[in-house]
């Protein structure tokens, strides 16, 4: 067993969201913590309101376990830990049980300041929760400001440990790009055709050339990676150049000088209003390859350890603050629990419901597509 673990059973592991479908932030955090605490023996259920292909099959990879859907069939009490993001622990059943643990350790991810599933502050958070992991240093800025006092450590959309690797030598100017976006910029795909002819560009995501996790090796074998989010801590985690840019603008190459604050902003690139044109973003790519280069080659490892995920996933390990029966009596006798139960599950029947008519959109267009002259009709 390893480290922080106790021999004998392993211990229950409790991991709620929203949805899990797309490869996407939110998604690929639950995928990695349930990897995480999988390869410390632990037996993990996962909950979300709404679970597809493909996130919901890596997941049942990682667990051994199809993705829980039923709100009704979670009590997390009896689990040792939960890790929770989005609204959800009010819609689970805190009743007393046989099989419920003394005390339950929860931590909440928060990972936006702007999304109503990510804002935090629910009364539900106030009473259940006993840490919150912040992507960032304006969420948990946000998280103090609305009064959520518990106890908050900035994660830096942090990375797993395969991500990290010694700096390797760079060409003179970027053979191969990866870029990573769901959501491209269009002056970005300007800049990505104009590159082309003489680079390899590689666009994973969303409208791109293929839709897959971001793997170490992807990352390693890339001489300039190119997004925001999530994906800018592996770049700096395996020392590869990263230009951060999309769809709210964004530096461009990290150095010294506009680190902190694009840290600051979760690498979304909101941190300087920046905007280029696709022939501007083109031409810096290639012209200040040099500064990415110098950038990536730099970071000590001490300072390059706030990036590395596990230290931060093991705060699920550290006894919980509260018993189980003093969170059940807090949740008894605070009155505006009944009605945020009743909110929680509004917004998973209409999650749920949005999902189900997209699902209903695709299909219909699918058939229309093969009704069409040429296609083959169902």
């Amino acid at each position: 067993m390893s480290e922080g673990l106790s021999p004998g059973e392993p211990r229950r592991l409790l991991i709620a969201t929203n949805h899990l479908r797309q490869l996407a932030g939110s998604e690929v955090v639950v995928l990695e913590t349930a990897r995480h605490f999988a390869a410390r023996g632990c037996a993990i259920t996962v909950f979300a309101n709404w679970a597809a292909a493909p996130m919901a099959e890596l997941i049942m990879a990682a667990t051994g376990a199809p993705v829980v859907t039923d709100p009704n069939r979670v009590r997390p009490f009896a689990y040792d830990m939960a890790y929770v993001q989005h609204q959800v622990l009010g819609l689970f059943d805190y009743r007393h049980a046989a099989d419920e643990r003394a005390a339950t350790r929860i931590v909440a991810g928060r990972l936006s300041r702007r999304s109503y599933l990510e804002s935090g502050g629910w009364l539900h958070d106030r009473i259940l929760v006993d840490h919150v992991l912040a992507n960032s240093a304006l969420t948990a800025e946000h998280l103090a400001r609305i009064g959520h006092d518990a106890p908050t450590t900035v994660f830096h959309n942090a990375a797993p440990d395969g991500f990290f690797r010694p700096f390797a030598a760079k060409p003179a100017t970027p053979r191969r790009i990866l870029v990573v976006s769901n959501h491209l910029d269009p002056a970005l795909a300007d800049a990505i055709a104009r590159l082309r002819p003489g680079i390899a560009v590689d666009h994973v995501g969303e409208g791109g050339g293929r839709v897959t996790l971001v793997t170490p090796a992807m990352i390693a074998g890339a001489d300039l990676v190119v997004s925001i989010g999530k994906t800018v801590p592996y770049a700096l985690a395996s020392h590869v150049p990263v230009y951060v840019y999309d769809h709210f603008g964004g530096p461009g190459y990290l150095d010294g000088d506009n680190l902190d604050a694009a840290a600051r902003y979760n690498f979304s690139g909101r941190c300087c209003e920046r905007r280029l044109s696709g022939a501007e973003i083109a031409a810096e790519i290639v012209g200040s390859y040099a500064k990415g280069v110098a950038f990536a080659r730099e970071p000590r490892q001490a300072w390059l350890d706030r990036f590395r995920q596990p230290p931060y996933l093991d705060r699920l390990l550290d006894p919980p603050l509260v018993d189980n029966a003093e969170k059940r009596r807090r949740l008894i006798e605070t009155a505006f629990i009944p009605q945020e139960r009743m909110l929680a599950w509004h917004v998973r029947k209409g999650h749920v419901e949005r999902e189900m008519l997209t699902l209903e959109v695709a299909t219909l267009q699918q058939r229309l597509r093969a009704m069409a002259p040429g296609g083959l009709v169902d």
